[in-house]
């Protein structure tokens, strides 16, 4: 599986929960690649994301996250 969002220098914004919510639609899961030069750590990003999209946070691994429904 390939990322299908990346987050960069802006962080997580409505545009990029918007995203994410359009790309889960018809899968169980999504990778979301989080670049160097966001706002925060991975992990911090990773679950900001999940509690604003009300989606699981199944792994961060690296700069890379994962989401389930």
């Amino acid at each position: 599986m390939k990322p299908v969002i990346n987050i960069g220098k802006n962080g997580v914004t409505d545009r990029v929960v918007d995203e994410i919510r359009e790309q889960m639609k018809g899968k169980s899961e999504i990778k979301i690649r989080i670049l160097k030069n966001a706002p925060g750590s991975a992990a911090e990003i990773a679950g900001e994301i999940a509690s604003r999209t009300g989606f699981g946070l199944v792994e961060v691994r690296g700069h890379t996250a994962i989401l389930s429904r």
